[in-house]
Order: structure tokens, then C-alpha cells, then sequence
């Protein structure tokens, strides 16, 4: 089966760990500089680091996925940056960069056979 994303060993696939929605903010930090008489002006004092999150849903008694899950939470609690991989238009794989997995949340429903996560990811480089 092919991946969608790898977020270090972590794989993303279509049955198991799927991630349905991913949001990426990026954020450019400009300054006020006051300008005498003038309007103020700005400054570019560069880039906040990329986030990214990342939402689905897993079924583990159906479609599995949740060792995966699991093993994801524990890699946040290890605080070593990965490296995220996601695969684009025409199965070509792009490298993102290095991520740290900032926030890992998840609702259980149904005696936890349903479980909705949110991954928060941010830059490294």
C-alpha cells in the first residue's frame, strides 16, 4: 500500500493511520518602524516556523491504525525533530523538511471505536 506522509518512521496510509485534513500556516513578523510626520512604516524581521496540523479519524477495530497512533505519541515524547515526507499529484514524494510534533489530541466515541486526532507539527529548520 503507499504511503500519503511519513512523519519520521510514522506512515500515513489510506487504511490504518490516515490523515483526512492537513492545514498549513505560515507567518511572515513584520515590525511597526514610526516614521516623523509620516505614516509608519514596516520591517521584515523574517519567518515564525511553518505549522501544520494534521486531523482524521481512526476505526481500530476495523480499519487498525492505533499502534501506529501510539507509536507517534511516544515519538513526541522522545523531543527529537523527524523528518515529514508527503507524497504529491502524480505519486511524487516531496521532503518538507524537519518537523517537531509540537501537540498530539484525540476524542474517543463509541467505547473508543471511532477516534478523531489533531497532530500539531512546527518547522525545525
Amino acid at each position: 500500500m503507499t504511503a500519503l506522509m511519513t512523519i519520521g518512521p510514522h506512515l500515513f496510509q489510506a487504511i490504518g493511520l490516515n490523515g483526512q485534513e492537513i492545514e498549513t500556516t505560515t507567518q511572515a513578523n513584520w515590525v511597526d518602524v514610526p516614521r516623523f510626520g509620516m505614516v509608519d512604516g514596516a520591517q521584515m524581521h523574517g519567518f515564525s516556523r511553518p505549522e501544520m496540523s494534521i486531523r482524521g479519524v481512526l476505526f481500530p477495530d476495523q480499519l487498525g491504525g492505533l499502534p501506529d497512533y501510539e507509536a507517534l505519541k511516544a515519538s513526541q515524547g522522545l523531543g527529537r525533530p523527524l523528518p515529514l515526507l508527503r507524497m504529491g499529484r502524480g505519486f511524487v514524494g516531496f521532503f518538507l523538511g524537519q518537523v517537531t510534533i509540537e501537540n498530539v489530541s484525540d476524542l474517543e466515541s463509541f467505547g473508543g471505536k471511532k477516534i478523531a486526532f489533531t497532530i500539531e507539527l512546527k518547522g525545525y529548520s
